[in-house]
């Protein structure tokens, strides 16, 4: 299903989404002993595979969208597929972390769980994590939270919804859980920029394929008035939620 959404504006996606924050990383780093493999499950543009390579010896990083790993930033130790979440090409028991970024809640979860535990090594680590929304200021917030909630309502998946309006606390996990702090991406946009980062929404892509539109011509006024000028740069702050499980050695 990602494939659909993800592939018409995946070069918006690569050059405008936050990057996930240091710490989460650090994170990673600390849970997961032995860093031989990490899969990494719906890499997109490769942006949680890069910082990944640089703590494990090989990197397997799959995506359903050939768009999407066509953006990706080639590196020595990482191997990019075009395969589904719940098939991959990977020998069982083979790797120490297996990561989800942004993309859990379009996955027929039941069926990626149980290729997950094929792949993973006992004591191996599951990680899913996503972005739960974005913050500025209480004026922008207003206008962006109405546009995406309500303006795009009706466009948005279903797997999407379930992400922002639940933050994965319903997810059953398929290991027990380690405790996992609160992660926040940071960027410093303009509001040009910060446009750019909100086409890259799978809803207002949606809502483009329908009615051959750009919704974001809708908030360019609203979202000035609140900005003020648009050359400024503001902090955006991405809030994460995820969950993190180890398999029983």
């Amino acid at each position: 299903m990602g494939n659909v959404f993800f592939s018409k504006q995946s070069d918006f996606y690569a050059r405008y989404r936050p990057v996930y924050p240091n710490h989460l990383y650090d994170f990673i780093s600390a849970q997961v002993k032995d860093k031989n493999l990490v899969w990494d499950v719906a890499t997109g543009n490769g942006q949680a595979a890069i910082r990944l390579s640089d703590l494990f010896k090989e990197v397997y990083a799959t995506d359903l969208s050939e768009n999407q790993l066509k953006n990706a930033a080639a590196r020595p130790n990482i191997t990019y597929r075009q395969e589904i979440a719940e098939s991959c090409s990977l020998p069982d028991v083979s790797a120490d972390l297996i990561t989800v970024a942004t993309a859990v809640h379009w996955f027929d979860k039941e069926k990626f769980f149980r290729e997950a535990d094929r792949v993973l090594k006992p004591g191996g680590v599951l990680f899913v994590w996503s972005y739960g929304g974005c913050r500025v200021n209480e004026a922008i917030d207003k206008v962006m939270d109405h546009f995406n909630f309500e303006f795009l309502f009706d466009y948005w998946h279903a797997g999407a919804k379930e992400n922002w309006d639940d933050r994965y606390q319903s997810l059953q996990m398929p290991y027990p859980l380690i405790e996992t702090p609160q992660f926040v991406a940071k960027a410093n946009y303009t509001m040009e920029e910060t446009m750019n980062y909100m086409f890259s929404w799978s809803g207002v892509q949606e809502y483009i394929r329908q009615t051959g539109l750009n919704p974001l011509e809708t908030i360019e006024q609203p979202l000035t008035e609140a900005w003020g000028d648009p050359a400024l740069k503001r902090e955006i702050n991405g809030y994460l939620h995820g969950k993190c499980c180890r398999k029983p050695d």
